[in-house]
Order: structure tokens, then sequence, then C-alpha cells
């Protein structure tokens, strides 16, 4: 076998990075697995997203690559030096998209149901995915500090996929619904 995907000796319910472990119920792990299935998720989504969303997608995944690793970093106890991080500029950027996807879409008068286009109920998932995410972070900044620019942007995740989703269902002329009380 090429890649060694297990050691075959079992880890006692431990993660090791580096020399230090710590236990697979830590909050690090909470986050670092929301954040790897939100990443998934906006894989799923980018198989039927064209190309400007799916640049867009794109650049999500690495960014979320660049957080997992901060955190990895944060909760094992490790210096962060050598590495980039997330600052806000990054945050900036998906506000200036949330932003420029918001004047092509109507205004939001009452709540809207999940789905329409297959696109879209993708892009709604991770985005419920990043809400969860976005928690587990909060949870885990409790214990140890994650820096703010990370916060914050985790924090605009959600809106960036529900404008997306949004969009998404306008480009294929699907129509929002809206839930009935």
């Amino acid at each position: 076998m090429k890649t060694k995907f297990f050691t075959g000796q079992g880890d006692k319910g431990q993660s090791a990075f580096g020399k230090k472990k710590l236990p697979k119920d830590n909050a690090l792990f909470d986050l670092l697995g929301d954040l790897d299935e939100l990443n998934s998720w906006i894989g799923f989504a980018r198989v039927e997203a064209k190309k400007d969303m799916g640049e867009i997608l794109k650049m999500v995944q690495q960014d979320l690559f660049v957080i997992q690793a901060e955190a990895a970093v944060t909760g094992f106890g490790y210096e962060a030096r050598g590495f980039s991080k997330i600052d806000a500029g990054r945050t900036r950027n998906i506000e200036r998209i949330i932003e420029a996807l918001d004047k092509k879409l109507p205004p939001i008068r009452k709540f809207i149901l999940p789905g329409g286009s297959e696109l879209s109920a993708r892009l709604d998932i991770a985005r419920v995915i990043a809400r969860r995410a976005e928690r587990a972070a909060v949870r885990f900044n409790r214990t140890k500090k994650l820096s703010p620019e990370l916060l914050q942007f985790l924090n605009r995740l959600s809106s960036l996929f529900f404008a997306l989703a949004r969009y998404a269902n306008r480009k294929k002329g699907v129509k929002e619904e809206n839930p009935k009380y």
C-alpha cells in the first residue's frame, strides 16, 4: 500500500498532531469535523455550479483549509508561524460578493423555503453546516482563543451561501417559495 491510512495499532480515543495528543471528544474536533463536512458539501455544490459560482465556492474551500490549519495549531497549543491565516481582507471579499449578488436579487419580504433547484438545495445545506461550524468555533473559542478574523469569516459564510442559493434559483428561473403559517 502506497498511502498508509491507518497504523493498525488503534488510537485509544486520541488524535495526534506532531508530538501532542488530544482526546477525540475535545471541542477542537467538533470544529474541525464541522469544517470538513462543510468543505465536502461545498465540493458537492461545485459539481452543479457554473464558472462564476464554482470559482467562489473553490475560493471558500481553500479558505476553509486555512481555517482548519489555524484551528488545529491553536487547539494543540503550537505557535502559529509560517503559514497563512484568515485576515479581514478575506471577510471583506466575501462581503463584496454578497453585496454584488444582492444587487441581482429581489428584496426579501418573507422567509424563503430552502431548495428549489439542485444547486440551491446543496448551498442551503452548506449554509446550515456553516452555522454549525460557527457555533463550534464559538464554543472552542471559550477555551482556546481563535483570531477575531477567523470568527468573523465564519460568521459571514452562512450569509454567502444564502445569497448564492437565492442566486442559483434566480439563474435557473426557479421562483422562491415562502412558508405558509
